[in-house]
């Protein structure tokens, strides 16, 4: 998948092909996190998923929507996940955002170690909205 990376067992990526959605469950995954935003998508990727053989959540947000809401749906869906997941959004970024804040919280790290997670999987936030949401959401 475009921009693949792994964060805290996490992996995301940018929007996976139909062939590589109907891959993920041979890949090992077992569920699929998209966090585009409604309308991003040319057509509904759910049916896909699950035909795949995966479980499938949205929490779909921009930069300017990102709430602790999100994080926290996200969260629960990867923690009830019987295997790997894989989350997935446009490019990968949003998709890392999330995913470093899960894997800091995890071991009770600071929001620096959740953007040095970010930036070592290859994505760059330092100066956008979702460095400041990271920095605000450790900050509760």
């Amino acid at each position: 998948m475009k921009n693949e990376a792994v964060i805290g067992g996490i992996t995301v990526a940018g929007q996976p092909t139909d062939e590589e959605l109907r891959n993920l469950r041979a890949r090992g995954f077992t569920t699929l996190v998209n966090v585009r935003a409604a309308g991003e998508l040319d057509e509904p990727e759910e049916t896909k998923a699950t035909a795949a053989g995966l479980r499938y959540a949205e929490a779909g947000f921009t930069a300017s929507t990102l709430s602790e809401e999100h994080v926290k749906r996200i969260r629960d869906a990867v923690e009830s996940s019987a295997g790997p997941v894989a989350i997935h959004c446009a490019g990968g970024t949003r998709a890392a955002v999330v995913a470093a804040i899960i894997s800091a919280e995890k071991t009770s790290a600071s929001a620096d170690e959740a953007l040095r997670k970010i930036d070592e999987a290859g994505f760059d936030v330092e100066g956008t909205p979702y460095a400041l949401f990271v920095r605000r959401y450790f900050q509760r």
